[in-house]
């Protein structure tokens, strides 16, 4: 029977030694998401029209996000938000996920923002 430690041992997660990677994988783990909930609210408070800089701003930050994602990606240290090695089905799907996900929540907002709110 295996252990969890022998699991590891066999399977380990690479170092970051890169300050471009870890940038790129602080992007899309932390400030991205913290970015874009500070850009939704600010979509829905504001309710300004449905192309304004906020707009923009939002659509720069999804797309820092994947680049963030292929950045580490390629470095070849990609991992999950566990920590565990990234595969690249898992890189695949974060590229096919977030966009129509992003677009989804941009839409709510300013819905919200726009119509509902106002």
């Amino acid at each position: 029977m295996k252990t969890n430690l022998e699991t590891a041992d066999q399977n380990p997660s690479k170092p970051i030694n890169s300050l471009a990677v870890l940038a790129a994988r602080l992007t899309w783990i932390l400030f991205g998401p913290l970015a874009l909930l500070g850009i939704t609210w600010g979509i829905v408070s504001q309710g300004a029209g449905w192309f304004t800089g906020l707009d923009v701003a939002f659509g720069v930050v999804v797309g820092l996000m994947l680049l963030g994602r292929w950045v580490e990606h390629r470095s070849g240290t990609a991992t999950t938000l566990t920590g565990e090695p990234a595969t690249p089905e898992q890189f695949k799907r974060y590229l096919t996920l977030l966009p129509p996900l992003g677009a989804a929540v941009w839409i709510v907002a300013n819905v919200v923002g726009n119509h509902v709110l106002k």
